[in-house]
C-alpha cells in the first residue's frame, strides 16, 4: 500500500510535507515519515514568510475596516443632525406662516 503525501498543519511544521498512511486519521496504522526532498529546501521558509506577509496584510485590512465602519457611523451621525434639522426649519417656516395667515385674517 503507498501512503499519501500529506501537508502539516501543525504550528511547529506547518506547511511541511510527509508520507502519512491513508488510514492514519482511524488510529489503524501509525506509519509516519517526514517528505523532505532536496528540492523542498526553503520551500517552508518561503511559505513561512508568505504567511507572516499575508497576516500582516489582513490586520492592516482589519484596522482599515475599522477605520471606515467608524468615518460611516460618523457621517450617519452627521445626516441625522442635518435631516432634523431640516425638518425643524420646514416646521418653523410652516409655524410661522399659520401664524401670519391667523394674524393677517383675524382669526
Amino acid at each position: 500500500m503507498r501512503a499519501p503525501i500529506c501537508i502539516s498543519n501543525r504550528p511547529w511544521s506547518r506547511g511541511r510535507r510527509f508520507y502519512g498512511c491513508s488510514h492514519l486519521e482511524e488510529n489503524r496504522c501509525n506509519f509516519f515519515q517526514w517528505y523532505d526532498k532536496e528540492e523542498d529546501n526553503g520551500v517552508v521558509e518561503d511559505l513561512k514568510d508568505d504567511l507572516e506577509m499575508l497576516q500582516i496584510k489582513i490586520r492592516k485590512f482589519e484596522i482599515e475596516n475599522k477605520e471606515l465602519k467608524e468615518l460611516v457611523k460618523s457621517l450617519k451621525a452627521k445626516s441625522v443632525k442635518r435631516r432634523n434639522k431640516a425638518v425643524f426649519y420646514k416646521l418653523a417656516f410652516f409655524t410661522s406662516w399659520i401664524v401670519y395667515v391667523l394674524v393677517k385674517f383675524g382669526l
